[in-house]
């Protein structure tokens, strides 16, 4: 495994994420993709890859890269993945990285969507999908920010919305890995009130 590219794209994402943040901050669209998101993907990234049959560099470098579009705010966010396949086929390209193991990374970016989940065919798509899920659940009360924040959306309807992308999120992660999450999803679907899911003392 190539330390020194996984350790190139990590600054790469690291200076976006910072950038961005620089740029948005005071207002409605701050936010840190790498400190808020990335870190948690790359994790469970390495931690799935680590006894499978993979390319393990590849689910690596994808996690880093997966998101990456989401730092350039003139890019429609709904498009994110085709994006950000793109710019991370660019960035690997400038690095000299392999041709064929480039369009592995990019296929695990396009496809990561689940409007693409019937495209994918490999074990490293597979893995990115569930990494990408599993962090979300570690960095959930963020999702209050951006429903409230940025979407402005109420207390009861941002209830709801977290719900459903969570549950989105739960139903992509492979069976054998929904323990993971599974009291924390519990916990999330049995809230009643906003409060009980950001203070998770108020449930009784």
């Amino acid at each position: 495994m190539d330390n020194n590219i996984i350790e190139k794209m990590r600054r790469e994402i690291v200076s976006r994420s910072d950038l961005f943040e620089e740029q948005t901050k005071g207002t409605k669209d701050e936010y840190n993709l790498y400190r808020e998101h990335v870190q948690y993907v790359y994790k469970y990234a390495v931690m799935l890859a680590k006894d499978a049959d993979v390319d393990k560099e590849v689910v690596e470098l994808s996690a880093l890269l997966h998101d990456i579009s989401m730092t350039d705010a003139t890019l429609d966010r709904s498009r994110h993945n085709e994006f950000g396949s793109v710019m991370a086929e660019q960035l690997l390209r400038e690095q000299n990285y392999p041709e064929e193991k480039t369009q592995l990374v990019a296929k695990c970016i396009l496809n990561h969507s689940s409007k693409r989940a019937s495209y994918r065919t490999t074990l490293e798509e597979e893995l990115l999908v569930c990494a990408d899920g599993l962090a979300h659940f570690d960095a959930y009360k963020s999702f209050y920010s951006l429903a409230h924040k940025v979407m402005g959306l109420n207390d009861e309807d941002s209830l709801k919305f977290i719900q459903d992308k969570l549950t989105k999120d739960y139903v992509e992660i492979r069976e054998d890995l929904k323990h993971l999450v599974s009291d924390t999803y519990a916990h999330i679907m049995n809230a009643k009130t906003i409060q009980e899911i950001l203070d998770p003392s108020a449930i009784a």
